[in-house]
Order: C-alpha cells, then sequence, then structure tokens
C-alpha cells in the first residue's frame, strides 16, 4: 500500500499514517496518537507595542493642539503625526511578525508539533495535517466498514 504525501520540505514530512520532523531535533508523530491540534498565536513583538502606544499619543496630542493649528506647516506636520503611526505600524508588523503554533498532545503529553512566522508556510503545513487527519479518518471507516479493522490492527502489531 503506498502512502500519499501531503506535505515535503527539508525539515518536515506529513502522510497520512506520520508527522515527521528533522529540525531542530528529529521526532515523528503516528497520526492515531495526535489529539486535539489547534493554532496557538504567539505573544506580540514588545516594539509593536511601543509603536502602537507612540501613535495613539501622537494622534491625542494632534487632536488637542487642533485649535492652535494656525499655519500651513503646522497642518501639514499635524498630518504627518497622524499618517505616521499607521505606516510605522504596518512596517513594524511586516519586520516583527507574530509566530503561529501547531500544538496538541501525543499520547498525552502536550506537543508543539509545528512553529512558523512564515504565514504561507504555516497555512500549507496546517492544511496538509487536515488533510492527512481527514484521509486518516476515512481510511478508518473503510475498514470498519468492510470489517477488516480487528485484521488491520493485528498486521500492524506482527509488523
Amino acid at each position: 500500500m503506498s502512502t500519499t504525501v501531503y506535505y515535503r520540505s527539508t525539515d518536515l514530512m506529513i502522510t497520512e499514517e506520520i508527522f515527521a520532523l528533522w529540525s531542530p531535533k528529529p521526532q515523528v508523530y503516528v497520526l492515531d496518537e495526535v489529539q486535539g491540534v489547534h493554532v496557538v498565536r504567539g505573544s506580540i513583538h514588545p516594539a509593536r507595542i511601543v509603536l502602537m502606544v507612540l501613535g495613539g499619543l501622537a494622534v491625542l496630542a494632534v487632536l488637542v493642539a487642533w485649535p492652535l493649528i494656525d499655519s500651513a506647516g503646522e497642518f501639514l506636520f499635524a498630518f504627518a503625526a497622524i499618517v505616521a503611526p499607521p505606516m510605522v505600524g504596518s512596517t513594524s508588523r511586516a519586520l516583527t511578525p507574530r509566530t503561529l503554533h501547531l500544538v496538541g498532545h501525543h499520547l498525552g503529553v502536550p506537543v508543539t508539533l509545528f512553529s512558523s512566522s512564515d504565514m504561507l508556510v504555516f497555512g500549507q503545513v496546517k492544511r496538509a495535517l487536515m488533510r492527512a487527519f481527514e484521509a486518516r479518518s476515512r481510511s478508518m471507516d473503510r475498514r470498519d466498514l468492510a470489517g477488516y479493522d480487528e485484521a488491520f490492527r493485528r498486521l500492524n502489531q506482527t509488523l
């Protein structure tokens, strides 16, 4: 029986049987032994919080000083003070992305299966794992319906 590979990279491979990591240390998880997989978002980088507070203070300062603004230079400065925080915030978001974690339980022990701050790669790995679980459940249903489930378990134990 051939196994379908849902994701493969230099550090990770997901099939309908296993979730195998090669980096940072080699680990192989049998999908039947993994439960409760979910996504956990990492914390926000402290620089983003500081920039958000400074941006809010800059906007507040412009609002308080608005009645005193009467020249074109001051209006330009006020405009820059209002526009700069969102621009800096979006730049800091791009430069300091949150790390996402796939966590679950392997044989009752909490484990982090995969972590990445690259949203594209994380999405691909998450989707591949979902597809592997779906295929696993379909194949288990087929074995149960065909009456081969017990025979398959015994064959698996002997191999």
